[in-house]
C-alpha cells in the first residue's frame, strides 16, 4: 500500500520544491529549464533526462498550474 501525501503545490517559478533526482531544494524555473535541456538534447548523462518529476512540472506549467509530484 502506497502512503499519499498532499504537498503544497508550487505556483511561481520562483518556488521551490525538492527534486528526487538531485536531491536537494530546487527552484521551478531550473527544474524546467534543465528538463527540457537534457531532453531536446538528449543528454542522457543528466539527471533531468526523462526525468518523471521534471515532465509532471513541465504539464503542469504548460496547464498554467505549475505542481510537483511525490509519491
Amino acid at each position: 500500500m502506497r502512503f499519499n501525501y498532499s504537498y503544497p503545490t508550487v505556483t511561481e517559478l520562483s518556488d521551490s520544491f525538492y527534486c528526487r533526482a538531485r536531491r536537494k531544494e530546487l527552484p521551478l524555473d531550473k527544474c524546467l529549464n534543465d528538463y527540457l535541456e537534457a531532453n531536446a538534447f538528449e543528454n542522457r548523462r543528466s539527471a533531468c533526462f526523462r526525468c518523471p518529476q521534471g515532465r509532471k512540472n513541465r504539464e503542469g506549467f504548460a496547464d498554467g498550474t505549475p505542481t510537483h509530484d511525490e509519491e
